[in-house]
């Protein structure tokens, strides 16, 4: 039986944290035994005091799940650096990530599966105007200033463009290598990441992402975004280079 690992990062979960992963396990645990693969699941934990994580909440995850691992240490670092500490340990045949309270439902990670099957090396969501809708008005503008950035500095399709969509899969080999070879410690790693298999001519698929009913987002911060648009400008450099070089050799 083949296996695939979900990934669900964590930092200070609010009460009731789990509830909405249970009531997805079930129906997406038959859906892959349909398909000859298990499930494990990866709880990955970016700091966050362990007192938050009962140990009868982890055993229910456990319950649900054919495997279960809790990846967690000490001191907060980011999304980025948590989902790669926590893919660095995933071994499936194929590995998913998305946000723990499952924003955009499981069905999601059903339709990724199907395309990792039908040969895809990543699969990525894009939202639809439910999410903008949901947005604060100052997030949604930061969201819009992401794509435009990501399609004139870092010329990425039309379709990839909305590379922070929470949820992503991809294939154990060439898709896992590209996302641990993602730098970005916060939350423009996604970028990143679709940018790293871009550049190395991977099969991204795209599927469509259905907002769950009676979830709404807070404001980002001006600090934080500074810090993004920081680490953008990280990235951009080691793109253009990486397109130099690909030139030179055609």
């Amino acid at each position: 039986m083949r296996k695939a690992d979900l990934i669900l990062p964590f930092y200070k979960p609010h009460a009731g944290w789990n509830e909405h992963i249970l009531e997805s396990l079930k129906p997406l645990r038959a859906f892959l035994h349909e398909h000859d693969t298990a499930l494990r699941l990866i709880l990955a934990n970016d700091g966050s005091p362990l007192s938050m994580y009962p140990q009868e909440i982890l055993d229910s995850l456990q319950n649900a799940s054919d495997e279960f691992l809790f990846s967690t240490y000490e001191v907060n670092h980011g999304k980025g650096y948590c989902l790669r500490c926590a893919v660095s340990q995933a071994d499936g045949d194929f590995i998913f990530y998305t946000d723990g309270d499952f924003p955009f439902g499981y069905k999601c990670i059903e339709d990724a599966f199907l395309r990792l099957e039908d040969g895809a090396d990543v699969v990525m969501g894009v939202r639809g105007t439910d999410y903008s809708r949901a947005l604060h008005p100052h997030r949604k503008m930061i969201s819009q200033n992401v794509r435009s950035l990501n399609r004139f500095l870092l010329g990425l399709p039309q379709k990839y463009l909305d590379t922070q969509a929470g949820m992503k899969a991809f294939r154990k080999g060439a898709g896992r290598d590209a996302f641990l070879a993602t730098t970005v410690d916060t939350f423009l790693f996604d970028t990143e990441f679709i940018l790293l298999a871009w550049d190395r001519g991977l099969r991204i698929d795209t599927i469509p992402l259905q907002l769950r009913e009676g979830l709404s987002f807070s404001k980002m911060g001006m600090k934080v975004l500074v810090r993004e648009l920081r680490h953008f400008m990280r990235i951009l450099p080691v793109h253009w280079m990486r397109e130099k070089v690909h030139r030179s050799d055609i």
